[in-house]
C-alpha cells in the first residue's frame, strides 16, 4: 500500500556534500570549506524540503488547494508538489519577479497572482485568500520550517566535523531550521546568516544589538522597499526575524550582509573554480565567507547553497 508521502515525493532532500577545495586554495584557507548542494532538489531549491510537508497537511486538513506568498524559489516548488498531488495551487508574487522563476510555476499549473508592492503586501493577501477560501496557507511557517529541519539532519549524520554553517537569510526560517535540526541531533554549528545590502534588516539589527521588538516591526528595522539583485532574499520584514537572532546568539554566530557586487563575484568565482552555478542568494554565503574570512578561517564550514542559477537564466 502506497502511503501520502510516496505519492507526493520527488525525492527532496539528501543532497550532496562537496568538498570545495578550489576555493580552498584560492581563498589560503586553513581548514575546509564545504558546499550543500540544495540546487539539486527536484525543483533546484531547498524549498522542496518543506512543500512535501505543507501539501501533507493540506490532504490531512481536507482543503482544496495551496496559497502561498512568494519571491519565486517557493512558488516552483509549492506548484510542483501540487501538481503532483492533483492540488490546486495559488502563488501571489511580486509584480517585478523574474519571469525565468515563475515559468515552471505556471508549467505546473499554478495560477499567479501579481501585485503592487513587496513581499509583505504578498503575504498579507496570501492570508486572506486562505481565510475566504478552503486553501491551507502555506509559506515560511511552522510547517515549512519542520520540514527544512531534515537539512540540520543530514549534516549532523555528516561525518565531517563542521564548526559552522553559512546560509542566506530573507525571513530567517532555514538559518532556524537547520540549528534547529542539528540541536534535534545532538549537536550544534555556529550560525552564520548572510543578508544581502538593501534587504538587511536582520544584519543591522545585531550590529546595533537590537534584541527588542516593536510588535508592528519583527526585525527592529523595517526597510519599505528592499533593493537587490537577490531576489529571493528580498524580504523587508522576515517571518522569523526574533527568531533568527535569538539563535545566532545561542550559538555564538554572526550576521552580516554583502553588496549585490560582492555576490556577484562570489557567483563567478563558484562557477569558475569549482563548476558550481547558484543563484544569487545562494552565493551570498560564499561572499559572506570571503568578507569575513580572517575571522573563519581556521573554522571548518559548510555554505549551505540554496537554489540553482538556472532559475535566473
Amino acid at each position: 500500500m502506497i502511503n501520502l508521502y510516496q505519492k507526493i515525493t520527488l525525492g527532496e532532500g539528501n543532497t550532496p556534500l562537496i568538498r570545495l577545495i578550489n576555493t580552498e586554495q584560492f581563498l589560503n584557507w586553513q581548514a575546509e570549506i564545504w558546499a550543500k548542494a540544495e540546487y539539486q532538489n527536484p525543483t533546484g531549491s531547498f524549498k522542496d524540503r518543506g512543500s512535501i510537508l505543507e501539501i501533507i497537511e493540506a490532504f490531512q486538513k481536507n482543503k482544496e488547494g495551496v496559497v502561498c506568498a512568494s519571491t519565486g524559489n517557493m512558488a516552483v516548488s509549492l506548484s510542483a508538489y501540487a501538481a503532483r498531488a492533483k492540488l490546486n495551487c495559488l502563488v501571489v508574487v511580486p509584480e517585478n519577479t523574474p519571469e525565468n522563476k515563475l515559468k515552471q510555476a505556471l508549467i505546473c499549473g499554478s495560477k499567479l497572482i501579481k501585485i503592487k508592492g513587496n513581499y509583505e503586501e504578498c503575504v498579507k493577501k496570501a492570508k486572506e485568500i486562505a481565510s475566504q477560501n478552503n486553501f491551507l496557507l502555506c509559506g515560511d511557517f511552522k510547517t515549512r520550517r519542520l520540514g527544512q529541519r531534515s537539512l540540520g539532519k543530514e549534516l549532523a549524520q555528516a561525518k565531517i566535523n563542521f564548526d559552522a554553517y553559512i546560509v542566506p537569510v530573507g525571513n530567517g526560517t532555514l538559518g532556524c531550521a537547520v540549528i534547529e535540526g542539528l540541536i534535534d541531533h545532538e549537536k550544534s554549528l555556529k550560525f552564520i546568516g548572510v543578508q544581502a545590502e538593501g534587504s538587511n534588516p536582520l544584519s543591522e539589527a545585531w550590529k546595533n544589538n537590537i534584541s527588542m521588538f516593536r510588535p508592528a516591526c519583527r526585525t527592529g528595522r523595517y526597510i519599505e522597499m528592499p533593493k537587490t539583485i537577490a531576489s529571493a532574499i528580498k524580504v523587508s520584514n522576515p517571518l522569523d526575524g526574533k527568531l533568527t537572532l535569538n539563535w545566532v546568539n545561542k550559538t555564538d554566530g554572526i550576521l552580516l550582509s554583502v553588496n549585490d557586487k560582492e555576490i556577484l563575484t562570489a557567483q563567478e568565482l563558484l562557477a569558475q573554480k569549482e563548476g558550481i552555478y547558484v543563484e544569487t542568494s545562494a552565493a551570498t554565503t560564499l561572499a559572506g565567507l570571503v568578507k569575513i574570512k580572517y575571522q573563519l578561517s581556521k573554522l571548518k564550514v559548510v555554505l549551505i547553497l540554496t537554489g540553482s542559477g538556472l532559475k535566473e537564466v
